[in-house]
């Protein structure tokens, strides 16, 4: 006992000495974090007391985010590490933001932990003048990654045209209204189409985070409300044309306005009559109109075909549901030989959900591979030939490669373009295990 009240007395003093510090001005948080420090490290009845149990007991006048501050401040830079910056006449103050904007990047996967906080230091201390916030300097290093990986991208798919010449041919930065016109009349089993429908949702009251903050790609050619409309009718005509007697067509739609008059009737029109409508359940209700009570936590899917013969004869094992979520997926393809092994995780169904996204290298509406595989195994075969007409970053080519179909890639915007043949040739490396100097294996059309 007499052991407990001598530490607590400790504790006390030090706890008195930064009450003292804190309340005369900014020069006193170093001396108030190091004394944290100290004041955490002590063991009262055989514990240590955390920065809750020190703040209720002795320190009732400060938030406890503060002098979480002031104590992750202090750890971060002990007294011989910031002795250098303090000569320079940078402030705690200037410390704490360099600090917290080197977690974020960290968080965001900008940065490593062996990245040099000095650099934040002199960073913040450069730009004192202008309004700095943690989170502005980590949108900052995200853009610049950004920019950079785009560069990186480019110089990438320069470097597989040369090495990689045949399975490139299938690759085509233009629209996909130009590569549907030269195909042959009846030559596609699939035809997927994830038109940008981004415009119908847009409004005044619409509040959500800017994808580009996080660093996603968002850029969609023919995204105005005026524009998206027209191709996906376009596309939808094209499809009509190259279209087996047996292929389908799998057209993604617009949350906000699934199932519109106008694509509906074409389908009909044009022989795409027996339709199948599908909705991805997705892990939580989009934001949107704030004003609105309701938000959409589905995106609807349409497959449409000739007639129901079309749909036969396909894998018909698990997920024979019309709704997408995480465990469908998952159960229907642990179903295949492939995936009976593989344990179920948390990661595996977050991915399903939303996608495998990586800051700088991914983009904002792309969809997730282990959808398109579980399409693909409900309505080809292998060698069956898939044209992803809107590609952005390759989800589906991926899929297809690792099922073994034939595809071909379009994608009018040359970010996501770069964006997607990168991913197209480490998956070539990685799956088929296609080489510069046996680059005629593909597995493409």
């Amino acid at each position: 006992m007499a052991d407990k009240a001598t530490q607590e007395a400790k504790v006390l003093k030090l706890c008195e000495e930064i009450n003292t510090l804190l309340t005369v001005n900014e020069s006193g948080a170093w001396k108030a974090g190091d004394l944290l420090v100290k004041a955490s490290a002590i063991k009262v009845g055989g514990k240590t007391l955390t920065l809750k149990q020190l703040r209720e007991k002795y320190l009732p006048n400060f938030a406890i985010s503060y002098l979480s501050q002031l104590r992750s401040t202090a750890e971060a830079l002990p007294p011989a590490k910031r002795k250098k910056h303090l000569k320079k006449g940078v402030t705690w103050h200037e410390c704490e933001i360099a600090r917290r904007s080197r977690n974020h990047c960290i968080k965001a996967e900008v940065a490593t932990k062996e990245d040099s906080l000095d650099d934040y230091i002199d960073y913040v201390h450069i730009n004192k003048g202008k309004t700095l916030s943690p989170k502005k300097l980590m949108r900052d290093r995200i853009n610049a990654a950004t920019v950079d990986n785009r560069k990186t991208r480019a110089l990438q798919v320069e470097q597989l045209k040369k090495e990689y010449p045949n399975w490139m041919n299938n690759c085509h930065n233009l629209s996909c209204l130009d590569v549907l016109e030269k195909l042959e009349k009846e030559s596609i089993d699939v035809v997927y189409a994830d038109p940008p429908y981004a415009a119908f949702f847009k409004n005044e009251n619409r509040k959500c985070a800017e994808p580009e903050s996080k660093g996603l790609e968002t850029a969609c050619d023919s995204s105005t409300i005026d524009m998206a409309l027209p191709l996906t009718l376009d596309i939808i005509r094209q499809a009509a044309k190259v279209l087996k007697p047996n292929g389908k067509l799998v057209l993604f739609q617009a949350s906000t306005e699934p199932d519109r008059p106008e694509v509906i009737s074409l389908l009909r029109e044009l022989g795409l009559g027996t339709i199948f409508p599908m909705y991805w359940k997705k892990s939580q209700p989009q934001p949107s109109d704030f004003a609105i009570p309701f938000s959409h936590e589905t995106e609807r899917i349409l497959i449409a075909g000739r007639n129901r013969k079309a749909f036969q004869g396909f894998y018909n094992g698990k997920g024979r549901t019309d709704v997408l979520d995480d465990n469908v997926i998952a159960n229907a393809l642990q179903y295949n030989m492939e995936y009976e092994k593989q344990p179920v995780s948390r990661s595996f169904y977050r991915e399903v959900q939303r996608g495998e996204r990586k800051y700088g290298d991914r983009h904002f509406f792309e969809k997730p591979v282990d959808i398109c595989k579980f399409l693909l195994e409900k309505l080809t075969f292998e060698d069956d030939t898939v044209i992803d007409v809107c590609g952005c970053t390759g989800s589906m080519i991926e899929a297809c490669i690792e099922l073994n179909r034939r595809w071909i890639y379009c994608e009018s915007n040359e970010t996501n373009y770069n964006l997607g043949v990168s991913r197209i040739g480490e998956v070539m490396e990685r799956v088929a295990g296609i080489k510069p100097e046996d680059d005629d294996a593909s597995v493409s059309a």
